[in-house]
């Protein structure tokens, strides 16, 4: 059939009748030009018409055969974890994309990715990342798996000068914070842990002072930029920091179930579920596996 095709042959096309042709046009958006009069249509226009508008439409990801798609909140864990995927026998690609843990659910919505890292803790029950999958993606039907226990906390310098020892001390004249992004889940963390302390924003000097990693917050610190800053034990561990722990997370892997048994994504679930995963956990500090590979809920 060629490119162009007019009004009866486009009705032939989509096996319906001509007059249902011009209610698409009209009704939904069916991409169409006017010449001499009469309505035309280009083939590709009208295919992408039809891909866009059919319900439960494979997304690009399962076209990417071998490549592992992962994004949401940094962790050096997981880089360990996405590392060993790659240096496997099955020539698989892993690619993290750090956005927070609130921009990474996004993309995993969108489709963009297989799997979301996220740390979201909702204030109301306390509860790790599965407010968020039972509302704004149950569509998806979503597995939440357990990938490690965080310690987190405030990172401050070696021998911690300031004497810091906890939330309330951020408050402090003279003390400079460093802080994650909006949206990230260890941002919200320190969102929940100063509200309960009821201790307004504006007391902390830098709160508004924001880096993308927990690595970027360790590094300000150890440069002298700031006295603390928001992030994991295990990062204070990397750079010789000292740390004061406010809170044990569960970091979650989402994932929709139309990707849990693809291949890619069983290869990270074996590495996580290994002993040379618990090893390397405990090499970093500050995590437990006890749970790592585990679903935690579905939805």
């Amino acid at each position: 059939m060629s490119s162009y095709m007019n009004t009866r042959e486009l009705a032939k096309y989509l096996g319906i009748n001509e007059k249902k042709v011009y209610s698409l046009i009209e009704e939904k958006g069916l991409p169409a030009t006017k010449v001499t009069g009469k309505w035309g249509f280009i083939k590709e226009l009208v295919d992408i018409w039809i891909e866009n508008s059919t319900e439960n439409y494979p997304s690009v990801l399962h076209r990417l055969k071998g490549f592992l798609m992962v994004a949401g909140s940094n962790d050096p864990l997981l880089e360990f974890a996405l590392d060993e995927v790659a240096r496997g026998d099955k020539g698989f690609f892993p690619f993290f994309c750090n956005t927070g843990s609130t921009e990474g659910l996004l993309m995993l919505k969108e489709k963009k990715v297989h799997i979301a890292a996220s740390h979201l803790l909702d204030q109301e029950t306390g509860e790790y990342n599965i407010c968020q999958a039972a509302s704004g993606l149950s569509e998806h039907k979503l597995a939440v798996i357990s990938f490690a226990y965080r310690t987190q906390g405030l990172m401050v310098k070696k021998g911690n000068p300031k004497k810091i020892k906890g939330i309330e001390d951020l408050a402090k004249k003279g003390t400079r914070f460093a802080n994650r992004q909006k949206g990230a889940g260890t941002r919200v963390l320190m969102d929940s842990l100063l509200k309960k302390a009821m201790i307004p924003i504006s007391a902390v000097s830098g709160y508004d002072n924001e880096v993308s990693t927990h690595l970027d917050v360790a590094l300000r610190v150890l440069r002298n930029e700031a006295d603390a800053g928001a992030g994991i034990m295990a990062t204070a561990n990397l750079l010789g920091l000292g740390f004061i722990p406010l809170k044990e997370e569960r970091f979650d892997l989402l994932v929709p179930r139309e990707y849990f048994f693809a291949e890619e994504v069983a290869a990270l679930m074996d590495i996580i579920r290994s002993e040379r995963f618990s090893k390397e956990a405990a090499r970093f500090g500050g995590y437990d596996t006890r749970d790592s590979g585990k679903v935690i809920y579905t939805c």
